[in-house]
């Protein structure tokens, strides 16, 4: 990967543009190879949401991703490298893709600002394999995208990313990227989110199928042939008008500030969405961040009652069982990839709108030549989300659900240039085909689980995100 001067003002006019961009393609002259370059620029404080209504085409795939607390947004379309495959080895050559796909990039400009320089945004279905006739997203799908806008703080920037190769035309290219910058130079409105949520609560239609489901889980759990099981269940939705998802994502971002709003696109018409509250992985300068999320409970309508249901979770010999096993697991996990983790705060309430979850934080060094994608495959599925052991919960998952997951419970987020990433986990999410919608909400199935309880926890999760869509 060659680097050059990440000063802010590098492309005073076209005319500087236009001479960097010949540069780089005397550089592919010279090596005799095609070069991406990847130009920061930097811009004024702007919404990514709105910069993504504005840039993306309906056939093209976009990912947006976002953490209102932290005043952090990503938004990124148009692939200009795309990788798309199915099979047990997605990881790696997922991996291999970013690697060599880096070998000759040039990178320029504000390098400086957060989220500067190449991205390449990930998704990945919770198998590996994927049923072709229902199959919206392939098993796994990594693209660099041709244009990406970021926001951190009051910090902005555009990164746009080309191919240039001996036969490039360089001033369509410098032109089109100065006019994109040109554009974003204007501050844009977001979408209005609505204003208060509404108290409206799916009613499932066949809760006596999950329920059953649930009974028949907890027979194995007594016949010791699992531990945990997480099971989901979908509300399927339709509206009078093709959903509005911009709007949804900007209701989403307002009432869940703690958690991770993001959308993928496909480009052929469907899109997935949703606002999670789980943390798969974060990795900056080689320190790791991971979260077991496990273990959940309402909120309550007076603080007194809210604060009881906390304190009960806090002491539910049940919701405290089913949050050891995701954070045994994942500590074994680390282990045995040669990563020491540590366990850096006790079983605490990580509380959201409508729900309040059991949660520890765990960080560790990595060492420099494990690629966070490494990592990625070694935890994918957690027991958060799929349950222990994790191949029999697989299989279970496999026979209790009447449905493809796609990119339900599974990993969803981006690595720059620098090995620098972080994923989400796709829960509390929707399947969105013009106006119809297919919402998904899962529960952990452990020893002492009630049935009845767990379909009420499915019916308050699918709330998520049935309120910001309708």
């Amino acid at each position: 990967m060659t680097v050059t001067s990440s000063s802010a003002n590098l492309f005073q006019d076209r005319r500087s543009l236009h001479e960097f961009l010949a540069s780089c393609r005397t550089i592919a002259l010279e090596k005799e190879h095609a070069q991406v370059v990847s130009l920061s620029l930097e811009l004024p404080k702007l919404d990514p949401l709105a910069a993504l209504d504005l840039l993306q085409q309906a056939d093209h795939p976009y990912f947006y991703w976002e953490k209102q607390s932290q005043r952090t947004a990503i938004a990124a379309t148009e692939p200009l490298l795309h990788l798309q495959i199915d099979g047990t080895q997605r990881f790696t050559q997922a991996q291999h893709f970013i690697c060599t796909s880096l070998v000759d990039t040039v990178s320029a400009g504000a390098l400086h600002l957060p989220f500067a320089g190449a991205h390449f945004f990930c998704s990945f279905t919770f198998f590996d394999h994927t049923n072709q006739e229902q199959a919206f997203f392939p098993a796994a799908s990594v693209f660099l995208p041709r244009w990406q806008v970021a926001c951190v703080q009051d910090q902005a920037v555009l990164v746009a990313n080309a191919v240039i190769d001996t036969d490039t035309v360089l001033e369509p290219l410098a032109r089109n990227i100065w006019e994109r910058w040109q554009l974003l130079q204007t501050p844009r409105r977001c979408p209005s989110p609505r204003s208060q949520a509404s108290q409206f609560y799916p009613q499932l239609t066949n809760a006596d199928a999950f329920t059953t489901a649930v009974a028949d889980t907890l027979g194995l759990i007594k016949a010791n042939k699992l531990q945990k099981l997480v099971l989901a269940h979908t509300l399927d939705v339709k509206t009078p008008q093709p959903l509005d998802l911009c709007h949804a994502l900007g209701t989403l971002r307002e009432r869940y500030p703690e958690c991770y709003v993001f959308a993928v696109s496909n480009g052929q018409g469907q899109s997935f969405i949703g606002a999670s509250p789980e943390r798969l992985i974060e990795l900056h300068d080689h320190h790791l961040v991971t979260d077991a999320l496990a273990g959940s409970a309402p909120r309550g309508l007076s603080h007194e009652e809210d604060q009881a249901l906390g304190n009960q979770l806090l002491s539910s010999k049940k919701d405290g069982h089913e949050h050891r096993v995701v954070l045994d697991f994942i500590r074994d996990s680390l282990w045995e990839l040669g990563i020491t983790p540590q366990v850096t705060s006790l079983p605490h309430l990580l509380q959201l709108p409508n729900i309040q979850h059991l949660r520890t934080l765990i960080t560790a060094e990595v060492p420099q030549h494990l690629h966070l994608l490494e990592i990625l495959a070694a935890l994918h599925p957690t027991p958060a989300v799929a349950g222990m052991s994790r191949e029999v919960a697989q299989q279970q998952i496999h026979k209790q659900e009447t449905f493809e997951r796609h990119l339900y419970a599974a990993p969803l987020g981006w690595i720059d240039y620098q090995g620098n990433g972080e994923f989400t986990v796709g829960i509390r999410s929707a399947l969105i085909n013009g106006s119809q919608a297919r919402l998904y909400a899962g529960a952990g199935i452990v020893a002492g689980s009630d049935p009845q309880r767990e379909l009420a926890e499915i019916q308050l999760k699918l709330h998520t995100l049935l309120d910001a869509l309708l």
